[in-house]
């Protein structure tokens, strides 16, 4: 497995994101929580990344996550289905979240590429 590399602030628009995953459906579900801290530590967000994160801005955030590689968005992307998976249930606040950081950064447009490729 290829580890994608970010920059500190990168790191921190991820956190940022994924902290406005986990409170969408305004419940915070421990097993969100549990898949979070795995993402930090597969990602290796330290502390001044994590602060940084939990301060911005979520539209400042997916304006940081639009700039990044193509890889990056869809590792990002799926980093968030992680989270969204996590307690198990649908939710669609959680849902819409996420379709619009997918819209808003091009994630979308990277997905549907890469359907038409197959």
């Amino acid at each position: 497995m290829t580890t994608i590399q970010y920059s500190e602030t990168q790191k921190a628009a991820i956190v940022s994101l994924l902290i406005e995953m986990i409170n969408a459906d305004s419940f915070v579900d421990p097993s969100e929580c549990t898949v979070f801290d795995t993402i930090c530590v597969e990602c290796g967000i330290g502390d001044d990344a994590f602060n940084l994160g939990r301060s911005l801005n979520s539209m400042v955030a997916i304006d940081i996550m639009k700039n990044m590689s193509d890889i990056q968005k869809i590792a990002t992307a799926q980093l968030l289905i992680r989270v969204i998976d996590a307690d198990a249930k649908d939710d669609d606040k959680e849902i819409h979240l996420f379709n619009y950081i997918c819209k808003a950064t091009g994630v979308d447009i990277l997905v549907d590429a890469m359907g038409e490729g197959e």
